[in-house]
């Protein structure tokens, strides 16, 4: 039995005690444990919330999905726009619902982008260093939730004192969450290891660099430089995420600048990964010697502001 227990630790990343209530529930049959244990582990947050900068009439929503368990954030998604209209919805609407609605403003009349897309990051930021004891008071407090730090991060962001933030908290399981995520692969027995955090869930579209006789060539490309992409993805995500961004017009794809987040060779090409915005990337493949049109190190140590302002300028 005790072997039993480690092993299912072990695939699931669960505690004892879970493991243990998890095997008795299902006879202590261990696949069928496997499959069960993601409904009973209540440790995913979804936080819906409207907010309001009255100092420039702006309005927004945003939704963080976080794991209260391993304090990661598992979603991140903001929108800001000068149309009050964006928070029609209402905070008892569920996570999933509530996503859609404030994916489908961003297209609104009114919307902006470039904020949105930092709002995102600043939340981000917030609950990535958050401390443990900011995930106890959320997994603690009432489904209205009364947390003032994620307002606070926001206030600092904007530099505005006079934001007000509603917050409302649903609890779902982890077996709810993920059965509106992409299918994994049938987990593999892993070797013991440190805890290191989760990857990105990170969406790359397929893109093309273009070129210029008199730029930087592939191969001399850095992290940090920007390039100048289109986005070429075939997939309907891809094109709404294109027109989003400024990158898809009646008139076709049209070059958008990105910094450059990782450079792989291989053979004579080379494999560019450009960084679009919080996870969303973009791969293109280019031969070694071919001449991009890039600027060196524009993506940092520049005193315009940041690169999201530049990067959704007309």
């Amino acid at each position: 039995m005790k072997d039993r227990i480690d092993l299912l630790m072990e695939e699931t990343g669960c505690e004892r005690g879970e493991a243990e209530l998890a095997l008795e529930m299902c006879g202590y049959d261990f696949e069928e444990a496997v499959r069960q244990l993601p409904r009973l582990l209540r440790d995913i947050c979804a936080l819906k919330g409207k907010f309001v900068l009255p100092a420039s009439g702006r309005h927004g929503l945003l939704l963080v999905v976080l794991n209260l368990k391993t304090r990661t954030v598992l979603r991140c998604r903001a929108v800001l726009s000068y149309d009050p209209a964006v928070c029609s919805i209402g905070l008892g609407e569920d996570w999933f619902a509530f996503e859609k609605h404030l994916y489908g403003c961003r297209l609104w009349d009114g919307s902006l982008p470039a904020e949105s897309l930092e709002a995102e990051q600043a939340l981000a930021a917030h609950f990535r260093e958050a401390p443990p004891e900011h995930f106890e008071r959320l997994r603690a407090s009432g489904a209205q939730a009364s947390d003032d730090a994620p307002a606070q991060a926001l206030r600092a962001h904007f530099g505005d004192p006079g934001l007000s933030l509603r917050l409302k908290k649903d609890i779902l399981d982890l077996g709810q969450f993920q059965s509106l995520r992409p299918a994994a692969a049938p987990a593999a027995r892993r070797e013991k290891q440190a805890r290191t955090p989760p990857p990105e869930d990170l969406l790359v579209l397929k893109i093309a660099l273009e070129e210029d006789p008199e730029g930087v060539p592939a191969s001399e490309l850095h992290a940090g430089d920007l390039v100048s992409a289109r986005i070429v993805d075939a997939r309907d995500i891809a094109r709404y995420l294109a027109r989003l961004f400024g990158g898809l017009t009646d008139a076709g794809p049209m070059p958008i600048e990105a910094p450059v987040e990782a450079i792989e060779s291989a053979g004579g090409d080379v494999l560019v990964r450009a960084r679009f915005a919080v996870g969303v990337a973009g791969d293109g493949v280019v031969p070694a010697d071919r001449r991009l049109r890039a600027s060196r190190g524009a993506a940092h140590g520049r005193g315009d502001g940041s690169w999201w302002k530049r990067f959704f300028k007309g």
